[in-house]
């Protein structure tokens, strides 16, 4: 399955701030695959991961373990706050999660990991405060053994 995303990119230049988006020929292409799951896994996981990581509409999750076009105001919101700094994000838990629900993304490019990842997701701290999502994010995923990553694969193999 192929998945394209456009994405606006925003450019300061000097005092102005110029707007642009895509051209035709620039559209990532990511060869990934959803695990397969059937009608009760998807709501048993949705349900699972409301309660503390994310919220959303089920048609938006849906669409996303399809890999399907959503739009950018129904994007899901992932919640789940660090431990050490609970007025932050824990974007390595995202991660984790959709390394383990998508086949094929911990081979994708930090780049694109990160276009994928604000093309479903919005980060959202207690507060109500939209958080930026980076490539170091990335980076300090792949390193990071943590046993709150392995809640999250734990938390998701229960509900399967």
């Amino acid at each position: 399955m192929y998945f394209h995303i456009t994405q606006k990119r925003v450019r300061k230049n000097s005092n102005t701030l110029e707007v642009f988006s895509l051209a035709e020929d620039e559209i990532k292409k990511f060869d990934l695959n959803a695990i397969p799951l059937n009608e009760v896994q998807v709501n048993n996981i949705f349900k699972a991961f409301s309660e503390n990581h994310l919220s959303g509409d089920y048609q938006t999750f849906q669409a996303f373990i399809q890999l399907k076009p959503v739009s950018r105001l129904k994007r899901l919101v992932w919640k789940d706050s660090s431990n050490k700094l609970p007025k932050q994000v824990n974007r390595q838990t995202l991660l984790e999660f959709l390394s383990q629900i998508l086949e094929g993304f911990e081979n994708l490019e930090n780049q694109q990991m990160k276009e994928l990842t604000n093309y479903y997701f919005i980060l959202k701290n207690s507060e109500g405060k939209e958080l930026t999502f980076s490539t170091k994010n990335i980076y300090d995923w792949k390193n990071n053994k943590a046993a709150y990553l392995e809640n999250i694969s734990a938390l998701l193999k229960n509900n399967l």
